[in-house]
């Protein structure tokens, strides 16, 4: 399990009387890539599951928004098909970005 919690990134708004979460709409461009990124093509096991993904890549199935939103994969049932390349960061790179928006909530 991650040390870090994705209710750091949640943007709460009101939508049509409904309270919805809006994750990393004010900080995923903090998010930098300092150390060399890789390539993973995708196959069939990872195409509406990118939790599997984010297990197989990071040992932890919590990073995946990341991949997505890097990847700018808005809908993975949809955007993704079997043989596409899709570029992921460097858990240290991750990390980092969590403690930059912590520090930033923080204030």
């Amino acid at each position: 399990m991650s040390k870090y919690r994705r209710t750091f990134f949640y943007d709460q708004q009101e939508v049509n009387g409904i309270i919805e979460n809006d994750l990393v709409k004010n900080y995923f461009d903090l998010f930098k890539i300092k150390r060399q990124a890789r390539y993973f093509q995708l196959g069939r096991t990872y195409l509406q599951r990118p939790d599997l993904l984010s297990l197989k890549l990071y040992g932890t199935m919590s990073y995946w928004w990341i991949v997505a939103k890097l990847n700018k994969i808005d809908d993975w049932w949809n955007d993704v098909h079997i043989g596409d390349m899709i570029q992921y960061p460097d858990v240290q790179d991750i990390q980092d970005f969590y403690l930059e928006v912590r520090k930033i909530k923080r204030e």
